[in-house]
């Protein structure tokens, strides 16, 4: 096999391995609530619990902790092993995360960790721990 043929064949077999790894994922696809609690470094102070509702599907699996902030953030990189996924992100204002989050078909477990430059601050260091649950239909 050579030349288009052998693109078009390799093509194919990476499309069906990628779209095996989202099919086979535990997740019930729909609407979401999910609970953040945030962990600063360096800073005493609890922040209390926010809650996101975000429609969740195999196509867009990442949880987002703040629709405001997740809006100016790219996701350079994304990796399904089983029922979890993993994601890297760069955000505006110096942010990177990482994530992870584990689907358990309508519940949901995970962990971001971000690290971001504030000016007169130096490196803010954050976690934030992701909960979830599956709420019902996303509305279309």
């Amino acid at each position: 096999m050579s030349g288009k043929k052998g693109k078009l064949w390799i093509t194919g077999i990476l499309l069906s391995v990628s779209s095996t790894t989202y099919a086979d994922i535990d997740l019930h696809e729909g609407m979401w609530e999910i609970t953040n609690k945030i962990e600063m470094s360096g800073i005493p102070i609890k922040l209390p619990d926010t809650k996101v509702s975000q429609c969740i599907t195999k196509e867009k699996i990442i949880p987002k902790s703040n629709k405001k902030i997740n809006k100016h953030c790219t996701i350079s990189e994304q990796k399904i092993e089983g029922d979890t996924v993993t994601w890297k992100m760069q955000c505006a204002k110096k942010v990177a995360s990482q994530g992870t989050v584990t689907y358990h078909g309508d519940t949901l477990e995970g962990i971001i960790n971000s690290s971001s430059e504030v000016p007169n601050l130096g490196t803010i260091e954050m976690a934030i721990h992701l909960s979830g649950k599956r709420t019902g239909e996303c509305s279309k």
